[in-house]
């Protein structure tokens, strides 16, 4: 008998089908050990930390060892990236007790080819994630445990929390509402003429913006009972190469966008379907696809859509910690799908996304029109107009643009405007931060990393910092207060620069170029530091 091991019972039951007789498939229910709750767990001086059970699991890890006794080999085969490699690691302490033939099994899909791979190819536990998941655990509990006492002493107020990524992201949706806040509405004034011509209705910008109505006036005297003159007809076709198939913060946005639930909610249900075997692992930087499933889906494009809508697969360009040998998010098959309404809509839009990705680009027609006052041939105009020549990747995964018709203009075609009149345009204030919007924002500041956006934007809520009003974030007034202080009081744990320094040296750690404790004790002293 083989014993396989994994964290959740969905994740089990599914790889327990694959591998049949001569199998028994553990969970452990997620993390085994962690820092302890009522005290800091770290040793200051050493930076040693101090693990201990999660409440019932040396229970169900007795059970695990009981089987593990018989066992003629053991895989470990939790998930692929820092938090499943710690847990490979702690099971791993326990279970050499009772059995030295431990083996660590990594895979990115739960289907057989992806286990038996795994497990033909299983080698040994990977001492840099672990160590890469200490640095950050070990980091994120020494500046919470010590800084969080310091907001319930000056404001307070229990409960009030400090994090290494949830302040600096706090900081951003402060500093967005204070820029709310402040913002003085202007507005612009442009000319505009309005025609109708062959029953097309279309209209004319002249391009020189106005600060006052005013300061328009002279030139719409001369405009009055005017005719145009096109002075040039032009075109151009533009094609739109298709997205990118998602991964973890792309499919974060546009699902919690789309679906209208929070990005919490589009990580676990992700979570869920890859535990069934329907989706690749969902917690990849990576825009990268398998060769053979993306033959395999190119073909369903051909037989689906026709060989005009089959495009290529592409190179992207990576980070360069994308996570190994991640791929993208994909579907594991097209002919598998969830039953639940709301995961086969988040199925659905992930499948659509990566078939689209491997589509040809639409191709857009667009068309440049210039027309000359008769009464001044310096009262230059311009229309543009556009149209879907062919819908390519469109067609797979829609996108909302509307056709702009322009009637059929020739050089030295004279036309009369319907109407010409001076159009205000309002400059708007920022926009609040969606939750999509906010990781997007993350992501391109470098703060925190993907795995860890739906948990910090969960933790802002739960903590009060934020509510959801209309789909947007908007800070509690106790918001500010922390905001404020923290920038008073440990200015570099709030500064986005160094908050990317630290993940920059945190993701050293996981490639093995920076020892982790000293990334922690010179990151922890930085911090520190601006309060003395």
């Amino acid at each position: 008998m083989n014993l396989f091991i994994v964290e959740s019972p969905t994740k089990a039951k599914s790889i327990a089908k694959y591998l049949g007789n001569g199998w028994v498939v553990r969970a452990t229910l997620g993390h085994i050990k962690d820092l302890p709750e009522r005290e800091l767990g770290v040793d200051i001086k050493t930076l040693e930390p101090k693990y201990v059970w999660l409440k019932g699991k040396k229970k169900i890890v007795d059970g695990i060892k009981k089987a593990a006794k018989k066992a003629k080999k053991i895989y470990l085969g939790t998930d692929p990236d820092r938090e499943g490699e710690a847990i490979a690691y702690f099971l791993k302490e326990e279970l050499l007790k009772v059995n030295t033939s431990i083996y660590r099994a990594t895979f990115y899909e739960i289907t057989k080819k992806a286990i038996t791979e795994a497990i033909g190819g299983a080698s040994d536990i990977n001492l840099n994630l672990v160590s890469a998941q200490f640095s950050r655990r070990v980091l994120d509990r020494l500046i919470g445990y010590k800084l969080s006492p310091f907001l319930w002493r000056d404001l307070k107020e229990r409960g009030l929390s400090v994090g290494r990524v949830q302040s600096p992201t706090l900081r951003l949706i402060v500093e967005r509402e204070r820029q709310i806040q402040n913002f003085k509405r202007k507005k612009y004034y442009y000319i505009k003429a309005e025609f109708v011509v062959d029953g097309v209705e279309f209209s004319a910008v002249f391009k020189q913006r106005f600060e006052k109505p005013s300061n328009a006036e002279p030139f719409m005297k001369k405009l009055k009972d005017v005719m145009f003159v096109v002075k040039s007809v032009s075109k151009e076709m533009q094609k739109e190469p298709p997205p990118k198939p998602f991964n973890t913060v792309s499919l974060q946005a546009e699902a919690s966008k789309i679906l209208g639930i929070s990005v919490d909610k589009v990580q676990k249900m992700a979570q869920k379907l890859y535990e069934e075997g329907l989706i690749t692992y969902p917690r990849t930087d990576s825009y990268r696809m398998n060769k053979e499933k993306a033959q395999e889906f190119m073909k369903y494009i051909e037989r689906t859509y026709g060989k005009d809508y089959v495009g290529r697969l592409r190179k992207y360009k990576e980070k360069a910690l994308a996570w190994g040998a991640h791929e993208c998010i994909r579907p594991t098959s097209l002919d598998k799908k969830p039953e639940s309404v709301l995961e086969l809509k988040l199925w659905s839009l992930i499948s659509s996304r990566a078939l689209a990705s491997l589509s040809s680009d639409a191709i857009r027609e667009k068309f440049f029109v210039v027309l000359l006052a008769l009464s001044d041939h310096t009262l230059e105009f311009t229309a543009e107009g556009s149209k879907l020549v062919f819908d390519g990747w469109t067609r797979i995964y829609p996108k909302e643009v509307k056709d702009r018709a322009l009637p059929h203009l020739e050089e030295g075609q004279v036309i009369k405007p319907k109407r010409i009149y001076i159009e205000e345009v309002e400059v708007p204030p920022p926009p609040r931060y969606t939750e999509g919007s906010l990781v997007r924002t993350l992501e391109n500041l470098g703060i925190g990393r993907p795995s860890t956006y739906a948990t910090i934007i969960k933790t802002l809520k739960d903590r009060g910092y934020v509510v959801l009003e209309k789909g947007y974030l908007k800070p509690t007034e106790m918001a500010f207060k922390v905001v404020d202080y923290l920038m008073e009081k440990f200015p570099n744990l709030m500064d986005y620069g160094f908050t990317k320094y630290m993940e920059d040296n945190l993701d050293a750690v996981e490639e093995g170029k920076k020892d982790w404790k000293e990334v922690v004790r010179e990151s922890y002293r930085r911090v520190l530091n601006a309060k003395e």
